[in-house]
């Protein structure tokens, strides 16, 4: 993986990015390429929970072709509503709050954002953002080191991309994942390896560019793209 700076999305440089509202269409994973496998899982959360702004799928469409032969993305969580992201922002914080002897609360935020992105600036709620790992050509999943949607402050920060608290062969899969994903100009989360991110603030914030392309959305307006596209 790239050697990149580590921002986290509690970061003022994050909220600072400019972002105007896009008409770019949502698309469903589920229907857009067979060769990209989604995850029912998370179903519950969202009945949207695996569509994607248009660009974000054709871009994953893209970076299969880096990947070896017999390897697919598995995708775990695309969109996610304003609403669920911040219940799960405030019951991280609160987590952290409970459990730490330093009550600043820009500490709280910033240890809360290692797992929750903050609502104002989160990813998966403007349709750039994308959880998943591998899946090899039995459906199995691929040894990344520790499970998706795992906590950084219970696993030793084994969810950092580049933990070294893993085993060669886990390593050795989050770079085959970060070259097939950033070859078509997707961004990581340091502290999650399975969150990749195109178009949001802190996307922006990553590539240097000057302002995002995408806003959240609710489920209402992600329905209006929809019937655009």
């Amino acid at each position: 993986m790239k050697e990149l700076r580590k921002i986290l999305m509690s970061d003022p440089l994050v909220s600072a990015i400019n972002v105007h509202p896009s008409q770019e269409p949502f698309v469903d994973l589920v229907h857009f390429d067979p060769d990209i496998v989604v995850d029912p899982s998370l179903s519950n959360r969202s009945r949207y929970f695996s569509f994607v702004r248009l660009s974000v799928a054709n871009k994953l469409s893209l970076a299969k072709k880096f990947l070896p032969k017999g390897i697919r993305f598995f995708i775990k969580e695309g969109y996610r509503p304003l609403h669920i992201q911040q219940r799960a922002f405030e019951r991280a914080l609160q987590r952290i709050k409970e459990n730490s002897s330093n009550q600043n609360l820009d500490h709280l935020m910033a240890e809360a954002s290692k797992y929750v992105a903050p609502p104002d600036v989160a990813p998966h709620p403007t349709g750039g953002a994308v959880d998943l790992t591998l899946i090899d050509s039995n459906g199995m999943e691929l040894d990344l080191g520790i499970p998706f949607d795992a906590i950084p402050q219970e696993t030793d920060n084994a969810t950092f991309f580049d933990a070294t608290n893993i085993s060669v062969q886990a390593m050795q899969n989050r770079q085959i994942l970060a070259h097939a994903l950033q070859s078509v100009g997707f961004v990581n989360y340091f502290t999650e390896w399975w969150h990749w991110s195109y178009g949001d603030r802190y996307w922006a914030v990553m590539t240097n560019t000057d302002k995002a392309l995408y806003h959240p959305v609710s489920e209402q307006e992600l329905l209006n793209l929809l019937q655009k596209a």
